[in-house]
């Protein structure tokens, strides 16, 4: 019996052992310290996060807390040693207060720095109790280690508000359903660049070279457009064609472009936060209706006007009706769909009007083409998933029924426009100043006050569903909140503010230091283009007097232009999308001048902006966000860009200038 102490002894160790590791790894888990009972964050985890400030990540309660009063990717991460092919579950019990944007409150698996892989759980928005979340990846041939985090947001799927997670788990599973669904970490577009040899120094490298590759393709775009299409018009401009076969050729270019724009939606899947948004937007409506959209907790960063909110409720509701799922590519389509409409409305409208204006009918075919075909239209309606084609093809609506002295109609679909976006209020001076001058009887005076009339009650009656308990008001309230949500002096718009280090910098900060703020620079830059545009407006209607705006549709579009092209290039809080209906405005001002430089200046905007739109889809992607953004590459291309459209302004400034102020009939 003494022999067998020893075994005993043993046995007991073993025992014990036993007992201290299921303690470590509570339930099996292969994570450490995840009870998060102790008041302070337990050793074995790391803290990571995009932005530097406005956020915190605790413990209370048994449960991790993470908290941002900002848009933010925040990380809890732990490193685990894992077995190759392998199937692991993480979850976690989570909830929820106010979280809005992006991903929300998601489980991943972080190994970008490592090799490149990366997986993220669907992720929940809102306030919600306590769920279970899981993730369930294999790992890959060579993978010995897998960062796991609990997370608030994701990459560029940014968040807000406050997330808990609780129960957490990490284990091995061998379940056939969960194998069949696991995500595989060798199947990312980063591992298979991995798994050729590339190191993280080389993959960076390729990355941001596409940045020059993207100069290089809009220099190709500008010999092609401006050296091909523009030099050439003129023979297309004669090619023999009646009506008729001019309207079935407009139909194949329709076609054409709808083909182009659903293979680029399959390419890209749009732009992962905005189409995130249309998609919860649409849902949210569909759901729970409209009266408390913007008021329901977590919702107060919504930052669109209502106008398109309905839009999105039609295109989800269609989707439910044919049974399509969410975030398939036919549904991303569907939403980018509204926008090619209005791509094509820009070429409907812009053919009529060549045809009042005696343009032959393979003229105006010529400029339809260009409108459906323009590259920075292409990227917004087709890789992107943007709505600036919407706008621009309300706002063209509005001048058109101004220039044919509709004034009421004119206000009304004004009152539309700034519906869809707030850019629109952009416009509204210049607008105005036309509503105002060309009053020349009391029938004028009459219906500019019935257009202004109108615009109201367009705006009442498309936001009287989604007034819920608010004020009649509110529409106010939420404009300027969406005007200063974004407190930069340029967010990846390519002009002077970006030239001179503004993007993405505080509007507060200074331009030249203890003199002037990004901020100061910019309100002068837009109080002085508005005054210009104003000014040319009075001295064309005084050095044409008795002409109406029908006959010299140019006083109106001219100055809005112009206005809008100098608020972009010199002005603060500018995206890199809100100079596109600037393009539509010059090609209609070339049609009523005749003027080949404004179609010239429509064309070099087109090439600046299809470059503008591209480096920022590009530099906030979550392939290239983190080995591009900020890089000495990207601030060369901002450089290159900002010069370019400064270039393309001062060209478009000095023949807008020109019939605004001069005397010469360029026709």
């Amino acid at each position: 019996m003494k022999q067998l102490k020893p075994i005993y002894v043993i046995f007991s160790l073993l025992f014990i052992c036993a007992v201290l590791q299921g303690a470590a790894f509570a339930d099996g888990s292969l994570l450490t310290n995840a009870d998060f009972s102790a008041p302070e964050l337990p050793d074995g985890w790391d803290i990571v996060a995009y932005e530097a400030e406005n956020y915190s990540v605790y413990t209370q309660n048994g449960a991790l807390v993470i908290a941002s009063a900002a848009d933010n990717d925040v990380r809890l991460c732990q490193m685990v040693k894992v077995e190759p092919n392998t199937v692991y579950r993480l979850s976690a019990e989570i909830s929820a207060e106010g979280v809005h944007g992006g991903r929300g409150v998601c489980l991943s698996v972080d190994n970008y720095t490592l090799d490149g892989t990366y997986a993220v759980s669907a992720g929940r928005t809102g306030s919600f109790d306590w769920t279970r979340e899981t993730l369930i990846v294999r790992t890959g041939a060579k993978q010995s280690y897998i960062n796991f985090t609990f997370r608030l947001g994701f990459y560029s799927e940014t968040s807000a508000g406050t997330a808990r997670f609780r129960a957490a788990q990490l284990v091995q599973t061998n379940d056939p359903e969960e194998i069949a669904s696991a995500v595989s970490l060798d199947q990312t577009a980063q591992q298979t660049a991995i798994s050729a040899g590339e190191s993280d120094e080389a993959r960076a490298i390729r990355l941001r070279s596409y940045l020059h590759l993207f100069i290089v393709c809009a220099i190709v775009l500008a010999c092609v457009l401006l050296w091909g299409f523009y030099r050439n018009r003129e023979r297309f401009y004669s090619l023999p064609s009646d009506r008729k076969t001019v309207n079935r050729c407009f139909l194949l270019v329709v076609l054409t472009g709808a083909v182009f724009r659903l293979m680029l939606s399959l390419l890209f899947g749009g732009h992962d936060y905005d189409m995130n948004c249309w998609q919860a937007w649409g849902r949210d409506i569909v759901q729970n209706g409209t009266a408390q959209f913007y008021t329901a907790p977590g919702h107060e960063w919504y930052d669109y006007p209502p106008g398109y909110m309905l839009v999105l409720a039609g295109v989800t509701w269609l989707l439910d009706v044919f049974r399509i799922p969410a975030g398939s590519g036919t549904a991303v389509f569907a939403y980018m769909l509204p926008a090619y409409a209005a791509d094509v409305g820009i070429a409907v409208l812009l053919i009529r009007f060549a045809r009042k204006r005696g343009f032959s009918e393979s003229a105006g075919l010529f400029l339809g083409t260009l409108a459906v075909f323009n590259p920075a239209a292409v990227i917004l309606s087709g890789a992107w998933g943007q709505i600036d084609s919407v706008l621009t093809l309300l706002l063209l609506l509005s001048f058109s029924e101004l220039i044919e002295g509709r004034r009421i109609s004119a206000g009304a679909i004004y009152g539309l426009a700034i519906m869809t976006k707030w850019q629109a209020l952009i416009y509204g001076p210049v607008l105005a100043a036309e509503y105002i001058l060309s009053v020349r009887n009391k029938d004028d005076a009459l219906r500019t006050v019935g257009g202004v009339i109108a615009a109201l009650l367009v705006i009442f009656a498309v936001s009287l569903p989604f007034r819920g308990n608010q004020s009649f008001f509110w529409v106010i309230g939420r404009f300027l909140n969406s005007a200063g949500g974004y407190d930069y002096a340029s967010v990846e718009a390519y002009n002077f503010l970006a030239l001179c280090g503004g993007n993405w910098q505080s509007a507060e900060l200074p331009l030249i230091p203890g003199i002037l703020s990004y901020k100061a620079f910019g309100t002068a830059a837009v109080v002085l283009a508005v005054a210009l545009s104003i000014a040319m407006q009075v001295v064309s209607r005084r050095r044409e007097a008795g002409e109406t705006l029908c006959a010299r549709p140019e006083r109106l579009l001219i100055p809005a232009a112009f206005c809008m092209f100098m608020i972009f290039t010199f002005g603060h809080y500018m995206h890199e999308r809100y100079v596109f209906p600037v393009m539509a405005l010059l090609t209609a001002a070339y049609i009523a001048t005749r003027d080949k430089r404004l179609l010239a200046s429509s064309m070099l905007l087109s090439v600046v902006l299809s470059l503008n739109e591209a480096t920022a889809m590009y530099v906030v992607s979550n392939a290239a966000a983190s080995a591009v953004r900020g890089t000495q590459q990207h601030r060369i291309v901002i450089a290159v860009c900002s010069l370019f459209e400064i270039l393309t302004f001062l060209y478009t400034a000095r023949v807008c200038l020109e019939h605004g102020f001069g005397q010469t009939d360029r026709r």
